[in-house]
């Protein structure tokens, strides 16, 4: 085996689609492709009674998540936000974690990091070791997040998927109504967690995150409501994204029959955040990172 290269960034000098369906690599305009499989973002949940609706300030109510039911109110973030395109643009969602859940998450989170012997080098700096059977970049990572949340997010994505058969909203609906939900959380910098990345859960219960950590939860949710979808990560642009698979603006991305379609989870826009042809073309160069990485380094979006 080769000895291991320096650690890649969190910006891995590659361009990741990371897919939960299936298990392959090819290319595109020489980018390279790596996909996970085998990951559920949720699990059947008991039925609950309908959440209150919130108080206050207009728009169309999604109703209310708590995660457990006996949550207290005041734990609950309000969100509103618009989807341009969507009639009523306006939108109310409200969603709690009770703090011993997301304290459970969390120390869940900070185990996984020292079961891959996570190492802060400094300020979004870190390195790694992947154990047998797991690649070597974000794949486990974000499959793992998306295993232990999958029922809180779960929760938050009913509200979502409950409005959009009730207004028989088309999948682009459905995406506009989600992503411009995960949009609208602040963007802020995960500090002292491993890779840099916050879960997801805790991105909705505490209106934060980063592009990776609110691409995550923006895969989840969509996913949830039938919608194909997959996380783009770009080391030229230090960016992650969503690739959804729907005729919608924005640079194209094909694994095998599928064209998954650039939208942003960081700001409002599906086309990268520099839409000009340079960037377009950093962002698909093919990464350099050899078989046998064990470390890698982590810059921020």
């Amino acid at each position: 085996m080769a000895a291991p290269p320096s650690s890649p960034r969190k910006t891995l000098l590659q361009l990741f689609l990371v897919l939960f369906i299936a298990s392959s690599c090819c290319g595109f305009l020489g980018l390279r492709w790596l996909v996970t499989r085998g990951v559920r973002s949720h699990s059947p949940l008991p039925a609950t009674a309908p959440p209150p609706e919130l108080p206050g300030a207009r728009g169309t109510h999604l109703g209310l998540a708590l995660v457990p039911a006996s949550t207290p109110l005041g734990q609950a973030r309000t969100y509103e936000w618009r989807a341009e395109s969507l009639l009523p643009p306006e939108y109310r969602l409200g969603y709690g974690l009770g703090e011993s859940l997301a304290a459970s998450l969390d120390r869940a989170h900070r185990a996984y990091g020292r079961k891959m012997r996570f190492r802060s080098l400094g300020r979004a700096r870190f390195t790694y070791q992947a154990p047998p059977g797991c690649q070597q970049d974000m794949r486990c990572i974000y499959a793992e997040l998306m295993r232990s949340n999958a029922e809180p997010v779960h929760v938050l994505g009913t509200r979502f998927v409950e409005h959009i058969r009730e207004r028989r909203l088309d999948p682009l609906e459905a995406a506009e109504l989600i992503i411009t939900f995960v949009q609208r959380i602040h963007y802020v910098e995960p500090e002292g967690q491993p890779f840099g990345v916050l879960p997801p859960a805790l991105v909705a219960a505490r209106d934060e995150g980063d592009c990776d950590s609110k691409a995550v939860l923006a895969v989840m949710l969509l996913r949830q409501a039938g919608i194909d979808a997959a996380i783009l990560y770009s080391d030229p642009l230090a960016h992650a994204a969503v690739g959804v698979a729907l005729p919608v603006r924005g640079p194209a991305f094909r694994l095998g029959n599928r064209v998954y379609r650039y939208a942003e989870a960081h700001h409002r826009g599906l086309a990268p955040r520099d839409d000009s042809a340079p960037a377009r073309q950093a962002a698909f160069v093919e990464g350099s990172a050899r078989a046998g990485t064990t470390r890698r380094d982590g810059l921020p979006c």
